[in-house]
């Protein structure tokens, strides 16, 4: 081992983005315009997949990575429900000593 120092950067495994989103935003827009072609209701799913990314952007702007789940967890949403036995409650804000 060497005594070098190495910089990694902090973003080094983030996804890459597709244009200005990142991929899940996409797929869930694509989602909402398939259900909306299948409905047909194109023009309205156009416009909410559009809507749902420009208000996915908003919400990502100025938060921390991962801030979206961690809300829709403190609502009390189980994101991944294998790991709610070992997980503390959402409704509990503080800390256990």
């Amino acid at each position: 081992m060497s005594n070098e120092s190495y910089r990694i950067p902090q973003d080094v495994d983030a996804p890459i983005p597709i244009f200005a989103w990142e991929i899940t935003e996409v797929v869930v827009a694509i989602m909402v315009i398939g259900v909306g072609i299948i409905m047909r209701f194109f023009i309205p799913g156009l416009v909410a997949g559009i809507l749902l990314m420009m208000a996915a952007k908003k919400m990502r702007s100025g938060q921390k990575r991962g801030q979206v789940q961690h809300v829709l967890w403190r609502m009390g949403l189980r994101l991944d429900p294998l790991l709610g036995k070992y997980a503390p409650r959402p409704m509990r804000l503080e800390y256990i000593r």
